[in-house]
């Protein structure tokens, strides 16, 4: 049994809501019917913080094509949508010169489903109420663009912000973040790991990430060698069938990306090393197959020497907070991902730190 069983206890409040669901749709390993249900959730997302906008005039859009040339990957372009708060129209606005941090987002949908619409909404709003440039990257998807397309996107994505943060009114100097959802969030941890390794972004260049922020992140593929961790990951078989993400459907997405199962641009869980990464903040919810390698790997970070806090949410399923944003527990999810955001940034523009391992 996992030594996190404990936190697959169903929340009550979720629990009743779940059951008046009624049954599951049945079983499938067709990504592109999975694809479909994803989109179905994902509209539910984008009503519920569309009622929640920000005044048009606090943030303006900016649609971007980032040109694609890596190895491995059909060259081309994606987009990347930028919302950029208008400076003066909120009292948190960092600097005289209305520059902001940056934080370069990737949404969730196990690298064969969403797009950049999914968060659109719930963006605009941390944009303006955090005070932070945001660069919603559109990676493309499997199964019509296999691995490691997802990551060469993703990374694309990453220098692109990089190189034209000021085009953005951003300074990655106040804070340069990496996030994600779900399998999106697996995809801010790859292109973290890499991005320490890149001189483009070392220390001093005035690119270098200051932080990353994980929620119910996917960290490695479901075929990976992964016996020497055997004792603590137990998560994808206890919660096999947990409403909304089963070990079915996560196999089947990682079937249909066609990864490595090892490299650790799938799974950076199997990084050879952890050092060195930026601070981290990780979501996790325990009614989740995800669960116990999310909380491996934010102990290995710990392990390294990297600052981390870990928030656990008890009983609640993958992807909750999409469909029921009206719960006590999602607007949890909400406040403290923006209390973590708050403290990835405070902690990013204070000369240094102590170490300091939050594990929840």
């Amino acid at each position: 049994m996992s030594p996190n069983a404990h936190l697959a206890h169903p929340d009550p409040e979720l629990a009743s809501l779940i059951t008046k669901l009624g049954p599951s749709a049945p079983g499938t390993d067709d990504v592109l019917v999975l694809r479909e249900q994803f989109g179905i959730a994902s509209l539910l997302h984008q009503a519920e913080w569309e009622d929640c906008a920000p005044p048009a005039s606090t943030y303006r859009v900016d649609e971007r094509e980032v040109p694609i040339a890596a190895v491995g990957s059909r060259e081309g372009s994606i987009r990347a949508r930028c919302y950029i708060p208008v400076p003066g129209t909120h009292q948190r606005t960092v600097t005289a010169q209305g520059l902001f941090p940056l934080l370069v987002w990737y949404h969730g949908g196990g690298l064969v489903a969403g797009s950049i619409e999914d968060d659109d909404a719930y963006l605009r709003s941390i944009c303006v109420d955090m005070q932070l440039v945001v660069v919603n990257v559109g990676y493309r998807l499997a199964p019509e663009h296999v691995f490691p397309t997802s990551f060469n996107d993703g990374y694309s994505g990453l220098k692109w912000a990089a190189t034209h943060a000021h085009e953005l009114n951003s300074s990655p100097r106040l804070g340069f973040l990496v996030g994600g959802t779900s399998a999106g969030a697996g995809l801010a941890a790859s292109v973290a790991l890499h991005a320490r390794d890149d001189v483009f972004f070392a220390p001093g260049s005035g690119r270098h990430i200051t932080g990353q922020l994980l929620q119910t992140p996917q960290l490695v593929h479901p075929e990976a060698d992964l016996q020497r961790y055997a004792p603590e990951l137990h998560s994808m078989v206890e919660q096999a069938d947990a409403p909304f993400l089963t070990a079915r459907k996560i196999r089947a997405f990682a079937q249909a990306l066609r990864a490595l199962p090892n490299d650790p641009r799938a799974s950076p869980l199997l990084a050879p090393t952890h050092a060195r990464l930026p601070r981290t903040f990780v979501q996790v919810f325990g009614l989740d197959p995800l669960r116990d390698e999310a909380l491996l790997f934010a102990r290995l970070l710990c392990d390294s020497g990297v600052e981390v806090r870990v928030v656990t949410y008890s009983g609640c399923p993958h992807t909750f907070n999409m469909i029921f944003p009206e719960t006590h527990a999602a607007q949890k999810v909400d406040r403290e991902f923006r209390e973590g955001l708050r403290w990835l940034l405070t902690t990013s523009r204070s000369s240094g730190g102590s170490s300091n391992c939050l594990l929840g």
